[in-house]
């Protein structure tokens, strides 16, 4: 059977792991033929011995593997296209998970391997390696209109459709985290009962709206739209949040940036890593990992640097608060 690799936005990943694990037939394995493996946490070899291992009693052996590639993003895979394809010519063996890439030609028919992964680079070494052996789906979180469109798509999955205000409002509160947007269109279609979502039922009915503002105008800094930034930030003003306040989010927000960062690069996985960044909503947990690995570990120091520059010019009288803001986030655009 073919192996696939599946990588990007976690919820349309377990969508296309499911399909893959139907498609494959592999719903209906006894347990004793499923494994479920972290590669952080797991040896290259002992995997590979169990995808050579034939089926006991049933039709196949379904090997999920958790991470894979990311072993090679926190191992300096970044930028190491060019060594992975060097080495994908030389004759010897390899080591590490590249012998499993290596092995997929000679693995049993009766195995169906699945490495599941989240955000990785395109150039990741090992995603090159098992390219060439495995049917790979990326599977990119939608912006834009096409966030636009998943949300009305998904409403309407859910026997409800949902008017244009209300996709833009639910869309600026929540952002493109999927799992978080699946769950809030469920409640919202359960309320509507028939008609269509309003606007005012995203705005009464769809909690984090303060923090999910933080965490769009955090994605715009990093995006370098300070002016987008602005706007989120501007409306939280506006509902009474103060600018000292605002800052203090964005600072928690580069603190669990960074634990996420520094967690997932020494191995810690889910539910584990919510633990140790003393968060208990996934929605938080998932956004952290996600700008986590869109910025590098001296990117996010600089800019936590700064904003308790901005903090203390607040708090000394150096500066008005809203200048302040204003100054940050376009400092931060920019950095």
């Amino acid at each position: 059977m073919p192996a696939h690799v599946i990588y990007g936005d976690s919820f349309l990943v377990a969508q296309a792991a499911r399909r893959v694990r139907r498609d494959a037939g592999a719903d209906d394995l006894m347990d004793s033929n499923r494994h479920r493996v972290v590669a952080a946490q797991s040896q290259p070899n002992e995997v590979l011995a169990i995808c050579n291992s034939l089926p006991f009693l049933d039709t196949a052996r379904l090997v999920e593997i958790e991470g894979t590639l990311a072993t090679q993003e926190s191992s300096g895979g970044r930028g190491s296209a060019g060594r992975g394809r060097s080495a994908s010519r030389q004759s010897g063996p390899r080591s590490g998970w590249m012998q499993l890439a290596d092995a997929i030609p000679q693995l049993p028919d009766s195995t169906v391997l699945v490495l599941i992964d989240g955000e990785i680079n395109d150039n990741n070494a090992l995603l090159r390696a098992f390219a060439e052996h495995c049917q790979v789906h990326k599977q990119a979180a939608p912006t834009g209109t096409g966030l636009s469109q998943w949300i009305k798509q998904t409403a309407q999955t859910k026997g409800a459709s949902i008017s244009p205000p209300a996709i833009q409002a639910i869309a600026e509160m929540v952002g493109n985290d999927l799992w978080t947007l699946d769950r809030e269109l469920e409640k919202l279609s359960l309320y509507a009962a028939g008609r269509d979502i309003a606007e005012s039922d995203v705005r009464a009915l769809v909690p984090y709206a303060q923090e999910a503002n933080i965490f769009a105008a955090v994605d715009s800094i990093m995006d370098g739209r300070p002016g987008n930034a602005l706007r989120l930030l501007t409306q939280l003003m506006q509902e009474g949040r103060e600018p000292l306040y605002i800052i203090a989010m964005i600072e928690r927000q580069l603190r669990l940036i960074a634990l996420a960062r520094d967690l997932t690069e020494r191995g810690v996985v889910q539910p584990e890593l919510g633990r140790r960044m003393g968060a208990n909503s996934d929605f938080v947990v998932r956004k952290a990992l996600g700008q986590a690995r869109r910025m590098s570990m001296p990117e996010i120091s600089r800019k936590y640097h700064r904003v308790l520059e901005s903090d203390l010019a607040i708090k000394q009288g150096r500066l008005d608060p809203a200048v302040s803001l204003e100054l940050l986030v376009a400092d931060l655009a920019g950095a």
